[in-house]
């Protein structure tokens, strides 16, 4: 599989424009996203109609080549868009975009906003422009004399200039709370990539090399069970790594509580997070399915949710100034709030639960402007990040609830469930 990286010297600077540019106009191609974000994958697969993957050592442990070996799996081409700024993780270089398409020994292009620039912006960016960079793209010019000035100074350098994208209202990105705007018309967006993608010559691709990965993830011998997957607009983010992790051990199958869908003869049920909170009266509605969940988790059925699903599992969710209806799984209420919380986290499994041992130390990631507050049970402590007051892991029977994301490729095949 062909690959090539996208960075940028901040955030900000048209990474996931550019990447959707290029995806459009490169046929089987698929996205993979340096950093936990669940969103650009989703908005990127408008324009692919492949799911695509996230590449997080902090997540994930030293499985790059892996996840590289699942996506050459589905694509011939991949645009592997970095995060942040080129060096920024937060936790150290070894999780920084540059270390990714170091280790990997990905070639890649440098997106440069010049709205506010002239021929400074070389000097600025050239301590960006490592051995393995292959090229720049001029991101949002003014017009043809402010382009001159710049492209002027990157080729009197001896840098390849990849693109020239004008400045255009209409080539932004909508965005919402969480990050770039989900509900976007699919032929809108794929109509603004495959316009941006004129002004990026694309012949760099003939020379890009040929990267192998490794697959982690086969097809067991392990008894399979029946797992059900919430998937609709209110519950959609799930790492596709851990997609590909039931999908290849266990019979699968999704469910949408938006449509009161009742997730029969389950071994296992997995409410991922999403916006749960933009469809308050829709699952307050949702009667069959919340019945359902309280009856299957008071006879022992193994429950396992994230962020916006555990907020659903509650008794109550709170936004603005409407109160609904939740499960009733957990006790306690939700609620949202204008900061969000935002972090990598670390969690010491303090008492064993229906999934983590006693002493298991996880990591994975929180991104939510939801609060909770429960007399419920909670098993883990917060070695780093925020979670609930400190703690994560409500726990009611086989039920179980957290905050944070976790990447089931990596935890998964210990989990105590499934020895049940």
């Amino acid at each position: 599989m062909k690959i090539v990286g996208i960075a940028a010297m901040s955030t900000g600077s048209g990474k996931t424009t550019v990447t959707g540019a290029i995806l459009s106009a490169v046929p089987h191609s698929i996205q993979i996203k340096i950093g936990p974000d669940f969103i650009d994958p989703l908005i990127e697969s408008k324009i692919t109609g492949k799911h695509g993957y996230n590449l997080d050592r902090w997540l994930q442990g030293r499985m790059e080549r892996n996840i590289v070996g699942l996506a050459s799996e589905k694509a011939d081409f991949a645009v592997v868009e970095g995060v942040m700024g080129l060096y920024d993780s937060g936790v150290g270089k070894e999780f920084s975009t540059i270390a990714y398409f170091e280790r990997l020994g990905i070639p890649y292009i440098l997106v440069v906003d010049v709205f506010k620039w002239a021929e400074s912006i070389y000097y600025a960016a050239k301590g960006f422009i490592k051995k393995n960079c292959i090229g720049v793209i001029l991101n949002g010019y003014a017009g043809e004399r402010h382009l001159k000035m710049i492209e002027d100074v990157f080729l009197s350098h001896g840098i390849r200039i990849v693109g020239k994208i004008p400045y255009r209202e209409e080539f932004k990105m909508p965005e919402r709370h969480l990050g770039l705007n989900l509900d976007q018309d699919n032929e809108k967006l794929i109509y603004r990539s495959r316009e941006i993608a004129k002004f990026i010559d694309l012949s760099f691709t003939e020379h890009l090399p040929e990267i192998s990965g490794m697959n982690s993830i086969r097809r067991t011998n392990v008894q399979r069970k029946n797992v059900y997957i919430a998937r609709d607009d209110a519950f959609c983010f799930y790492y596709e790594t851990s997609l590909d992790y039931f999908l290849k051990r266990h019979n699968v199958r999704f469910f949408s509580p938006l449509n009161d869908e009742v997730p029969e003869k389950a071994d296992l049920i997995y409410i991922g997070g999403g916006y749960p909170e933009l469809f308050g009266e829709r699952l307050e509605s949702a009667l069959k399915l919340k019945s359902f969940l309280r009856d299957y988790v008071d006879n022992g059925g193994y429950l396992y949710s994230e962020c916006g699903g555990t907020m659903f599992l509650m008794n109550s969710m709170e936004n603005n100034d409407k109160k609904y209806e939740m499960a009733g799984v957990f006790s306690g209420k939700t609620w949202m709030e204008k900061r969000p919380v935002l972090n990598y986290t670390k969690i010491l499994c303090e008492t064993g639960g229906p999934f983590f041992r006693k002493g298991q130390v996880i990591k994975g990631h929180e991104f939510h402007y939801g609060r909770i507050k429960t007399e419920d049970k909670m098993t883990m402590r917060m070695i780093r990040g925020n979670g609930i007051e400190g703690y994560d892991g409500i726990t009611r029977k086989n039920a179980f609830g957290m905050y944070t994301h976790i990447d089931f490729m990596r935890y998964g095949s210990s989990m105590k469930w499934e020895e049940k």
